[in-house]
């Protein structure tokens, strides 16, 4: 069976917040780089110890591809609201919360 959280995406530049996943607690953290023109995320287990930092927040591609994470062996997906082929995070790359939603997916072991 196959899990899907909806994280939320916020207007400011810089928050965080914490969620569960997959049993564990972890504090996630976006922040807007004007320069690379896109959210980031960084990824920090219960003890506050950083796991991953500075990954583009970018849509229809599996963040965590390209990292190993303890204990999180899902990925997180930033998808289109609509369907529609407009690159809205290119024209609007600080408005990622009106256009796009956030999730957690992974597989529950039967």
């Amino acid at each position: 069976m196959i899990k899907n959280i909806s994280l939320p995406l916020y207007p400011d530049q810089d928050y965080q917040y914490s969620v569960a996943l997959e049993g564990q607690s972890y504090r996630l953290r976006f922040t807007y780089n004007s320069v690379m023109k896109l959210y980031t995320i960084q990824i920090s287990d219960e003890d506050q110890v950083t796991l991953i930092s500075g990954v583009a927040l970018v849509p229809n591609y599996p963040i965590l591809a390209d990292f190993k994470v303890a204990k999180l062996t899902g990925n997180f997906l930033l998808y289109s609201k609509s369907d529609k082929t407009f690159e809205s995070y290119k024209a609007y790359p600080d408005k990622i919360h009106q256009y796009y939603e956030l999730s957690y997916i992974y597989a529950i072991p039967d």
